[in-house]
């Protein structure tokens, strides 16, 4: 389910980053709901820590995505700091691998709930 909700929150997250690109808006919002995003991932690598049974591949993926939205934002600002195009553009493939990772996370979580007796509950 906390996968999912990222997703959402990605989502969202991505479309405001192109509307920032793109002059539509003001960076304040992108950077909110950047941190919104940043405390999602937090609260899913605990859960997926703290969730019985343990499921190794959600937990390492859970890592790599904590380890990149690190980075995202360390880009994010640095962007903004230096106006460098190129940091701006290793901040969007970034982006992508982050996208790609939840979107992965989501549909194994759910797989996994299916995969479930009834009395557990999915991550």
């Amino acid at each position: 389910m906390l996968y999912g909700l990222t997703a959402v929150v990605l989502l969202v997250q991505l479309l405001l980053g192109g509307l920032v690109t793109f002059n539509f808006i003001g960076v304040l919002s992108h950077i909110i709901v950047g941190f919104i995003l940043f405390a999602l991932v937090i609260i899913t690598l605990i859960f997926t820590f703290i969730s019985k049974p343990a499921f190794r591949p959600i937990q390492r993926m859970t890592i790599v995505l904590f380890a990149l939205v690190v980075i995202q934002i360390l880009l994010g600002f640095y962007t903004l700091d230096s106006g460098s195009q190129a940091v701006a553009w290793v901040h969007f493939v970034n982006a992508l691998a982050i996208y790609g990772l939840v979107i992965s996370g989501t549909f194994m979580t759910r797989m996994m709930g299916k995969m479930k007796g009834p009395h557990q509950e999915a991550t």
